[in-house]
């Protein structure tokens, strides 16, 4: 099979409307009987016989050490028709897996690729057209779009061919390039227009205008399906709609138009596109949308929420959330309630998708005792220790106990929710008597889906039920015990919506309120059903974040019934378990540190620790558990404490040395989990908080775990970075003996993670860590190293940004940089001035509170060590002391007096530039609390 070369497409030849066949680069004759063995090697993939099969898996790898085996190939998947439809796509499969894994592909070998796939576009079964179209997008993503232009274009161009099928293979493929493009056209969102400038221009100039032309209503169903979601890849990633590229602009009005004229559509998958564009419309900045516009569009979306078709329901349901975040929608959507709310309730009757989407535990009754399904069990995420916690995700939290499926009732309750928190009382005349109804229906689902309507108006119209909550909350429990489950579960969590009311101790009879519903809740707890318990214990944990200490008479009880479900759950609910027992840690605090609730919780926790494998995902959330109980009972957490370090120390080392591994062999190793290092690390500072100044003399003593964090700090996983600097900033603050002697390698590590500022939550982590150890090490110590970390906060000062994690981070930093102040005052007296501006702006709109008082102490170190160090901002400088208003604290009053009156003094005659640079307000303060005018 040498290859030999012929001569390339000619250059005059022009681009036709129709497709060519593209001639391919190469011409190249490979063995026949080769050809023949690999398509019987493919017909035995098939085989159910183990033995076979690795014996197939054998020979290709000994096939794969031909030089020209992908050529092999192309041949039997596109030019070898006579083979069975299995083969051929086997053959293309494993083409696509060769080309995405080459280092580099000979051009030469990557045209005949692409110019025999482009034949297989034309193929007459499906299977083999949509092989090909993974190929050549895998091809254009391994050579980039340049290299394939002649390739795109003959695509583009099949678009104008008479054939039905050419045109659903080329589309195929094109959507899946439009798909990769887009991604790409994100990830390079920031870069220079050279980078992208060739998929812009083919997109823009010469398929977007084919593909404009299918998405008509005289267009054949599959070209409109296809054009629609062609199409849909640009707008719903904002390509159309953003300034970025300006190259697309223009389109998105012409997008606009088609999504009104396919708008009554006979084909569910077109009219679901265009519900997916007008959601994409309806919530973000297009240009062309006008007010007139919006009305009918939601109009329209109205009328598709009530669409017999489910799909078409699903995604129209999705436009009344973004209607909430704008005063104008709102305006649209107000006279639009009394149709609407009958509607959303209509979408929350469980639905066929709602079922299927269910696993068997949901609709079976008494299924306590039967163990879950490993496929059943979430993965969980590892909540990091500091982390900024993101919005909530209604998608996200889709699960648990009515199916893991994104469904129209969960869509139209959210919508519900939404609009309930955006009118508040007005919806209520609208849903309530509907809700009632429903709650009076004989059929359960029907009063289920009652019982969900009243969970999704709870938080945003709980003032104005407050007269009828006594009875709905009766209402409630009573359908706790109801015969059905799902009824059982929606109830429980109904209740916990109503939380707030519950616990407020203000309410008539608020003792009787809060015991019954304690007492219904923890009987579904234990209930027969495993999602009824599921729900019960999440509606128990949110109850009690709310009650807190009020459920201390209830302890007993509380202790008792989750001792009970220790023995009861399966793996899926002893998720939710261990977050309830960390939570009530939290609630109640010391109230629970008695010894017969921490034998009683302790015994359970100490055997699900013992049992649980190292590789075990659930290991994470009993970790998180086991920390919230550490940091709140303190010394009686210690029986199990050397087994948990000990356990915590090897899985932290393991962790980093396959992290090692990993990182300079990724093709040969594991990508180790970080979630379960982060978990460990978080254990060991859980520990050393609730163990406070005993931490060393307790357990240090023994076993110094603080050896752990030198490595671990050279991990590239940025969870495991945060956790450990909390640790090193927890050890900092009790046990600095212990934390000492790897100081000389910790400490680099912080100024490191502030210059690379790979994450706002790890800097934050490393910038408190620096602070806590300054104060307990003393000037000595520090001044070696107060450059490098000066430098490391100084570049995080000079990023200055207005994303709110980033404030929060600048904010963080300036405490630090007085904590430094404070205890180094000569040193960073000198190196202040550099940022003494941003600090002082900064400053002033920090929250009052002692650590601000620190970080001004600190300030007025560095001023009597430097007085020439805040001359250059006088006016930010005395604004920020002027934040302490109206009376600033005691011991910071004279030495703000002292420096005000120093730097007026300094000033001279330049005082009344400086003083006219203030603002009306600091000159009222400044006369007020320091006596200081103009004069």
């Amino acid at each position: 099979g040498a290859l030999s070369s012929v001569a390339l497409w000619p250059s005059w030849l022009p681009a036709k409307a129709a497709c060519e066949r593209l001639v391919p680069a190469m011409e190249w004759q490979g063995d026949e009987a080769r050809a023949m063995q690999l398509c019987q090697l493919f017909t035995l993939a098939s085989s159910p016989d183990n033995a076979v099969q690795q014996q197939v898996m054998e020979t290709l790898r000994q096939f794969s050490a031909m030089p020209d085996f992908d050529l092999y190939l192309v041949t039997v998947f596109a030019k070898m028709q006579n083979q069975p439809e299995i083969v051929r796509q086997r053959a293309g499969l494993l083409l696509k897996t060769n080309v995405s894994r080459a280092a580099s592909i000979p051009p030469q070998v990557a045209e005949y690729i692409q110019a025999n796939s482009l034949a297989a576009v034309r193929d007459p079964s499906k299977v083999i057209r949509h092989t090909a179209g993974t190929v050549i997008t895998t091809i254009v993503q391994k050579q980039g779009v340049a290299a394939c232009m002649q390739t795109l274009d003959r695509l583009a161009a099949c678009l104008g061919e008479g054939n039905a099928e050419v045109v659903e293979g080329s589309f195929n493929a094109l959507n899946k390039i439009c798909e990769d493009g887009v991604r790409i056209l994100k990830e390079f969102w920031e870069a220079p227009p050279e980078h992208t400038m060739p998929f812009v221009q083919w997109c823009t100039e010469r398929l977007l205008p084919r593909v404009f032309e299918y998405a008509s209503p005289n267009a054949p169903v599959h070209a409109r399906q296809n054009a629609m979601e062609c199409l849909n890849h640009f707008a719903l990633n904002y390509i159309f709609s953003d300034a970025q590229y300006p190259a697309f602009q223009p389109y998105a009005k012409k997008y606009v138009e088609v999504l009104g004229a396919l708008a009554q559509d006979s084909d569910v998958n077109v009219l679901r596109d265009v519900c997916k564009g007008f959601v994409c419309v309806i919530e973000n900045n297009w240009e062309c949308k006008t007010e007139q516009m919006c009305q009918v569009v939601l109009q329209y979306m109205l009328k598709a929420c009530r669409h017999p078709e489910y799909l078409v329901r699903l995604e129209a349901l999705e436009v009344w959330t973004p209607c909430t975040n704008s005063p104008v929608l709102q305006q649209l959507v107000r006279p639009m309630l009394p149709e609407l709310v009958p509607v959303l309730l209509a979408n929350m009757v469980y639905s066929q998708a709602d079922y299927m989407g269910m696993e068997q535990a949901q609709i079976d009754d008494d299924n306590a005792a039967v163990p879950d399904d490993a496929a059943d069990i979430k993965p969980r995420c590892h909540k990091e220790k500091g982390d900024e916690e993101d919005g909530d995700d209604p998608k996200e939290q889709g699960g648990g106990a009515w199916g893991a499926e994104w469904t129209a009732r969960k869509a139209a309750a959210s919508s519900l929710d939404y609009l309930a928190n955006s009118f508040r009382g007005e919806i209520l005349q609208h849903v309530l008597p509907l809700i009632q109804q429903k709650l009076e229906d004989q059929s359960w689902e029907v009063q289920e889906s009652g019982v969900l309507a009243l969970g999704a108006i709870a938080l945003g119209c709980m003032e104005n039920l407050i007269q009828f909550l006594p009875q709905v909350m009766q209402l409630l429990l009573r359908l706790c015990e109801a015969e059905k489950p799902l009824l059982r579960s929606i109830s429980c969590w109904c209740v916990s919506r109503f939380s707030q009311w519950i616990c407020y101790e203000q309410s008539p009879g608020q003792t009787e309120v809060l015991r019954s519903v304690l007492k219904a809740l923890l009987q579904r707890v234990v209930d027969k059903n495993k999602r009824v318990q599921e729900a019960a214990c999440s509606a128990f944990a949110t109850l009690e974040e709310e009650a807190r200490i009020q459920l201390v008479p209830y302890l007993d009880d509380i202790v008792s019934t989750l001792v009970q479900a220790f023995n009861k759950y399966q793996a899926k609910n002893l998720l939710i378990l261990y977050d309830a027992v960390g939570t009530l840690a939290d609630s109640v605090s010391l109230e629970l540190n008695r010894p017969q609730y921490v034998r009683a919780l302790l015994e359970p926790l100490a055997q699900k620790f013992d049992a649980v494998a190292d590789n075990d995902r659930s290991i994470i959330a009993l970790f998180e558990c086991l920390s919230q109980l550490a940091q709140n009972l303190g010394p009686s957490f210690l029986p199990i404490v050397p087994r948990i370090v000990e356990r915590c120390v090897r899985l932290i080392q393991n962790g980093a040395r396959a992290a090692q591994m990993w990182l300079q062999n990724p093709n040969e190793f594991e990508k180790p989990d970080r979630e379960v290092m982060a978990a460990s690390i978080d254990l060991l500072s859980g520990i050393v908080e609730g163990l406070c100044e005993k931490t060393g003399e307790l357990v240090l003593k023994e076993r110094n775990f603080i050896c752990v964090v030198p490595e671990v700090l050279k991990d590239t996983a940025l969870q495991v970075k945060q956790s450990a600097f909390a640790l090193v900033g927890d050890s900092a603050k009790y046990c600095i003996d212990y934390l000492r002697p790897f100081l000389p390698e910790i400490l680099p590590q912080c100024a490191k993670a502030l210059r690379d500022n790979t994450s706002a939550t790890v800097s934050n982590n490393a910038s408190w860590a620096i602070g806590e150890i300054c104060v307990k090490v003393g000037p000595e110590f520090m001044g070696p190293y107060l450059p490098d970390l000066f430098g490391a906060l100084g570049s995080v000062l000079a990023r200055q940004t207005g994303a709110p994690q980033q404030q929060l981070l600048m904010q963080n930093v300036c405490i630090t940089v007085g904590r430094l102040g404070l205890v180094c005052g000569p040193q960073m007296g000198k190196a202040f001035p550099e940022f003494s501006k941003v600090w002082c702006e900064v400053m002033k709109n920090a929250r009052w509170d002692g650590e601000k008082v620190n970080a001004f102490q600190g300030l007025c170190h560095m001023i009597k060590s430097n007085p020439h160090s805040c001359l250059e901002c006088v006016p930010q400088l005395t604004a920020a002391i002027c934040s302490f208003c109206p009376q600033p604290p005691p011991a910071l009053q004279p030495e703000f007096a002292s420096i005000l009156g120093s730097y007026k003094q300094m000033l001279g005659a330049n005082w009344p530039t400086v003083y006219n640079q203030m603002g009306p307000d600091v000159h009222l303060k400044l006369a007020h609390m320091y006596g200081i005018t103009l004069q």
